[in-house]
This record gives C-alpha cells, structure tokens and sequence, in this order.
C-alpha cells in the first residue's frame, strides 16, 4: 500500500482490486519486445564482417573469435539489430546488459562496449549508464554505419546477409558458445543467395586460411551447431585421382529453418514487401 491507498468504505468495492505488481523484465523478454518494434524479422550484417574479400581474408569476426570476445560480438549484434528503432535513442547500460542474458552485470556490457569502441565499430557519448551508440561499419573500416542499400543495383544482396531475430528470441544466443556462434555467421553469409550454394563446404583444417580461426574453432563450431539441430549435415564422395580409393569425402552442411536460405529469403521479401507499401526501400 501506498502513501495515498486508502481503505474503501465498508460495502464499496476496491477500486484497486486486480492491479499486482508486474515482474521485473527478463532477457527473453527484453529481447522479443525491443525486437517487436524493429519488425523486419531481420538484420543485415556485411559479408565482409566474416571474411575479407582481400587477402589475408582474416576478419572483424576473426579478431573477436581469437581475442575470445564473445560477449562484444553478442552485443554488436544486437546493437546493429535494434538501430532502425534507436536512432539516436541511449539505452541504458541494464538494458544492454540484460538484453546479453540474464545475469548479465552492466559491468560487463560495459567492458564490451568499451572494446567495440577500441575496435573502431563504434563510438560512445553520453551520461554515465545511458550510453549513446554511434555505430561504424561493422567490417572495421571506420566509416559510419548506414543502412542504405549499395549504390549499384547489380549489388544488392550480395553484400549482406541476414541473422533471423530468432536468434534473440529462440535463445541461440544463450545455446551457443563463440565458436558455434561464428560458423552460425560463416554458414550465414556462404548460403545467403538463393540462386547459389545452399550447403556450405569447407575442410575443418582450411578454416584458418579462409576465415582466420582455428581448426579446433570450426569442429567446436560444427559439433554445436548439430547438437542444437541448427544444422544438417550430407556426405558426398567426389572423384580424387591422387587418393588411394580414388574418391574423398566432402562435407556439405546446411542451416534448418529459421536460418534456412529459404526462411532468410522470404523475410527479406516480405521485408522489401513492406517497405515498398511505406513508400520505403529495403534490401
């Protein structure tokens, strides 16, 4: 009872009968309602956030896989999926926290932060615990971040490729460690085109040269993956004059729905559907 809740008369119903108090919001929570209002389903990250078009093909993922900076790459995700709703907007430094999990401390979000700024994908101004997020191009080149589509219409969805929010809402955020966290994004960003490859094949021991992590890291990343049934696997037998079978084996592994091309494809339509309603444009 408050300082001004007030006993009803004998015989009069209480006005206030029913009203409890909410529970405190949690991170599943956090997640879908924040996640709601940006509607797309979506997020667009460059292709050349995982791999570098140029050689050493080593990337931003890269750096944050081998620092083993897992909680900065889990909150520049997030910061890139929720910016159509920010712009501008600070947060708090609990919300950030909270929005990585339950049982976050902000001190955490915090430090994260403070290396994606060291890291030059983003720059923060603002009160202390309320931290405005000026976001930089995700592949680290500096430039500010914009969610324009490429000038050239030739390039569009080539690009970028798409982490379904599901990724947040399902929890796959919570379920995977870093390395299953960077072959979801590898995978991601190999199948995005839907008139190319829909499986994904690479040598554990070529994960080094192509995305500049260990061979431990793709296993590790692989074994998650199918132990949370995020991903299905096929053997193929190709002809190998130099074997001594004179056939190898080649993996091909794929995403299950949310993360499918198929899914990511009809998000993005329906994305590009929805915008072009609003008289807007998306990609």
């Amino acid at each position: 009872m408050t300082m001004n809740d007030q006993t009803p008369a004998t015989g009069e119903r209480d006005p206030f009968e029913g009203l409890e108090d909410e529970a405190a919001p949690d991170a599943a929570y956090t997640r879908e309602t924040l996640l709601r209002a940006a509607k797309r389903g979506y997020v667009r990250i460059r292709r050349d956030f995982v791999q570098r078009e140029e050689r050493p093909r080593a990337s931003v993922l890269a750096d944050l896989v081998t620092g083993r900076k897992e909680r900065a790459l889990d909150l520049l995700l997030t910061i890139h999926a929720l910016q159509p709703i920010l712009d501008g907007e600070a947060l708090p430094i609990q919300t950030w926290a909270l929005l990585l999990g339950d049982g976050v401390k902000p001190r955490v979000a915090n430090a994260a932060l403070k290396t994606l700024q060291e890291m030059n994908l983003l720059e923060i101004s603002g009160k202390r615990g309320m931290p405005m997020i000026t976001l930089k191009r995700e592949n680290g080149d500096g430039e500010p971040w914009t969610n324009a589509p490429p000038s050239d219409p030739a390039a569009r969805g080539r690009g970028f490729f798409a982490l379904p929010f599901e990724y947040w809402t399902d929890g796959t955020i919570d379920k995977l460690s870093l390395p299953g966290k960077a072959m979801l994004l590898v995978i991601l960003r190999d199948t995005q085109d839907p008139n190319g490859a829909r499986s994904f094949v690479m040598a554990h021991e070529r994960a080094q040269e192509f995305y500049g992590f260990s061979e431990r890291t793709a296993e590790r990343g692989y074994y998650e993956l199918r132990r949370q049934n995020l991903m299905v696997e096929h053997r193929r037998l190709v002809r190998a004059p130099k074997h001594p079978l004179g056939q190898r084996e080649e993996w091909h592994r794929a995403l299950v729905n949310p993360y499918s091309t198929d899914n990511r494809e009809a998000l993005r339509v329906a994305a590009a559907a929805a915008a072009k309603a609003a008289g807007g444009d998306a990609t």
